[in-house]
């Protein structure tokens, strides 16, 4: 059993040295390893780690926020969810998301920059065809006879609802977007200092 150990603790050590993982990772890993160790054993190899500097739970919590931020494009909620289900202490995990604020607000003015573009072409489009359609009820309107005041009035509520569909786009944008920077795991605080308007 002892060699099992030796062999299980060195196997860890090599992929602690690959990447960052967290301390109830290695244990979890650990633990697969060897399946008849004792909870006390794998707290043992792991500590073990831990004090030769092999595992560092704050730095693993760092490089995840910096790696989820870059490359996932997840904003710290999620981010906290994930370093949660990694094991990493709540405290920690709030300390490696604060210290990525500046990386957090490029990364969402990035993505709501991409989406605006994205969002204001399609409100475009049917910006495009509300006047369109716009233009032929009030050519429509204009050639009624005076006397038929039903319809001159359901064609000027067309008119009027078209009227705000189209006013009512650029709002439509700006609840769009923070909707999907929501969908991503930023915070509304984050949202609103990015300044969408």
């Amino acid at each position: 059993m002892k060699q099992e150990k030796e062999f299980a603790r060195n196997r860890l050590m090599a992929l602690c040295s690959r990447r960052e993982i967290s301390s109830a990772q290695a244990r979890e890993k650990l633990l697969k390893m060897l399946p008849d160790a004792t909870a006390k054993e794998a707290d043992e190899i792991v500590g073990s780690l831990k004090a030769a500097g092999y595992i560092d739970d704050a730095r693993f919590a760092g490089a995840f926020t910096r790696d989820r931020l870059r490359f996932s494009k997840w904003g710290p909620q999620k981010i906290l969810k994930g370093l949660s289900d990694a094991g990493v202490e709540k405290t920690i995990a709030e300390q490696a998301v604060e210290a990525e604020e500046t990386l957090a607000l490029k990364v969402l003015s990035d993505l709501l920059s991409k989406k605006r573009k994205e969002l204001e072409t399609r409100h475009e489009k049917k910006v495009a065809e509300y006047k369109t359609k716009l233009e032929a009820l009030q050519r429509e309107l204009s050639s009624i006879q005076q006397g038929d005041f039903r319809q001159k009035a359901s064609l000027q509520r067309k008119i009027y609802a078209l009227q705000m569909k189209m006013r009512m786009g650029a709002l439509q944008v700006r609840e769009a977007l923070a909707a999907y920077a929501r969908t991503k795991g930023f915070p509304t605080e984050l949202i609103d200092r990015c300044g969408i308007k």
